[in-house]
């Protein structure tokens, strides 16, 4: 089982390179960088330095386009929004919202883009996070209904959102195979999201295809039981499409109190056996607005469980 952690990433080399090597101490084989778009056009060091520091630790790296276009998840301060206000999703009453809408041509024709980027400066893959369903009544999403979306049904309008989900995938997927065949394509769908699992296993040009059964976040209203279900559901669903199978560990905004749950229930969905266990993210969010009630508990509840899955041997108590 390949052991990683989401990195959102300093723009300074001699900052990047002890924190690769940290991950490598505690028993990591893999890295996935958290680039926005910021770091792409401006604060431009982790996107050249990142991926050869973390293979001079002996990671292998990959990259996710963190809050891309603002579609979903955190990191959303995209500067492609600002630029191109018709990628906005537009609701059933017309009012126009800040979220690239997944059925707009744009939005796969510019991952592409970055895909060539992250691969030049020698990312092994790249990572489609979270696509889930969205509520967007715009041009883009009339043609791709072909009939009149406002007089939809519900049960027809919630079959167009999981097969546009499916659709947005299949394209970011097939384009980074088309930058490269041999870049690794991933994505995590949410256990909300459970209906398009099986149509995602089935793309052909998806590699690896995981979930995030969050059950310490607040309001999620899940069980630690239900998260290893949502795990072995993954799995055996990756396993009879030939897909690599990933799980993740929620490792922010954990709130005080739960920071030894993130070690024993860490260690009940590693026990599932998936073929990758990640974190999200690096130190318990320390220094964004993800972060844990107290970081350091976390992050050493997250050192203790890695070292032993790889059987480094036990670290200092602040996971150092």
């Amino acid at each position: 089982m390949d052991l990683g952690v989401t990195y959102i990433p300093s723009h300074l080399p001699d900052h990047i390179r002890p924190d690769m090597a940290h991950l490598a101490d505690i028993g990591c084989t893999e890295v996935l960088f958290a680039l926005q778009e910021n770091h792409l056009y401006n604060l431009t060091g982790a996107l050249r330095f990142g991926a050869d520091l973390a293979r001079q630790a002996g990671l292998r790296p990959y990259a996710v386009i963190w809050g891309y276009a603002n579609t979903f998840g955190g990191g959303r301060m995209s500067k492609l929004m600002l630029e191109q206000p018709d990628l906005w999703r537009v609701a059933r009453d017309g009012t126009r919202t800040a979220m690239a809408c997944l059925n707009h041509p744009l939005l796969a024709e510019r991952f592409e883009a970055f895909t060539r980027l992250c691969r030049e400066a020698g990312f092994l893959g790249l990572f489609v996070d979270e696509p889930t369903r969205q509520a967007c009544f715009c041009a883009h999403c009339q043609a791709r209904f072909s009939g009149d979306l406002w007089a939809a049904s519900p049960a027809e309008y919630e079959a167009f959102q999981r097969a546009t989900v499916h659709a947005y995938t299949a394209d970011l997927c097939r384009r980074v195979k088309a930058v490269d065949a041999g870049l690794t394509t991933i994505t995590c769908l949410m256990p909300v999201d459970r209906s398009v699992w099986e149509p995602a296993a089935q793309i052909p040009e998806l590699d690896m295809l995981g979930t995030d059964p969050y059950w310490l976040l607040p309001g999620m209203r899940m069980t630690l039981d239900e998260a290893v279900e949502h795990t072995a559901a993954m799995k055996e669903l990756c396993q009879r499409y030939g897909k690599q199978s990933q799980v993740w560990l929620q490792g922010w905004r954990i709130p005080a109190g739960q920071e030894e749950a993130v070690y024993l229930g860490g260690k009940a969905l590693a026990a599932v056996g998936c073929d990758s266990f990640y974190t999200w993210s690096f130190r318990g969010g320390l220094g964004t607005y993800e972060v844990c009630d107290d970081p350091a508990r976390t992050w050493a509840s997250v050192t203790r469980l890695y070292r032993e899955l790889s059987g480094q041997p036990p670290g200092s108590a602040d996971g150092r």
